[in-house]
């Protein structure tokens, strides 16, 4: 229902926009910007990725020091037990064995968490940088409404409407949405 709704939100947006006409001050219409073709032919699709690998390393560190340490922990409790271990001893080493296997899960989602988290910062803070570039060339062409472009909302368009060759062009031509270690 969701999606539904989204989408119907979106319609409304983009048929207000463009049947309105534009006064002295307003402009109309809607621009369409893919941002995905602006990062790679910047090269900070490259950027992000290595940003992401970047901090992925000591995230994976720690949890492959976390596995050691927990088959050391299972391993020492095993060996504590006597040759002919009881249920209950078989029991505990079963409980261990899952408590260990949940905190390892655990880990591994909260490090997952932190690369989805730091993939976020990095596409918002290249939107960010994009974004006054858009609105300018938007409004240069008396646009008002600068959408990103995406196959799931856009069903086709006006070349005219697109602006990100103009985008990577003025960014390009100032120096402006370099890659930038976060």
């Amino acid at each position: 229902m969701k999606p539904l709704f989204a989408f119907a939100a979106f319609l409304a947006l983009v048929l207000t926009a463009c049947s309105q006409a534009p006064s002295s001050s307003a402009k109309g219409g809607v621009a369409l910007i893919d941002l995905d073709a602006v990062a790679k032919r910047l090269g900070r699709d490259v950027s992000i990725v290595q940003e992401l690998k970047t901090a992925a390393g000591p995230l994976g560190e720690q949890l492959t020091a976390a596995q050691k340490e927990a088959r050391e922990k299972f391993e020492s409790f095993r060996q504590s037990l006597s040759a002919r271990p009881t249920d209950a001893d078989n029991q505990k080493l079963a409980d261990l064995e899952r408590e260990l296997n949940l905190g390892l899960q655990q880990k591994q989602q909260q490090a997952q968490q932190e690369l989805n988290t730091k993939q976020a910062t990095l596409i918002n803070r290249f939107r960010e940088e994009v974004r006054p570039v858009a609105l300018k060339i938007a409004s240069d062409k008396g646009l008002g409404v600068v959408l990103l472009k995406s196959d799931a909302l856009v069903l086709g368009n006006e070349p005219a409407l697109d602006i990100t060759d103009d985008v990577v062009a003025e960014l390009t031509r100032t120096g402006g949405a370099p890659a930038q270690p976060l």
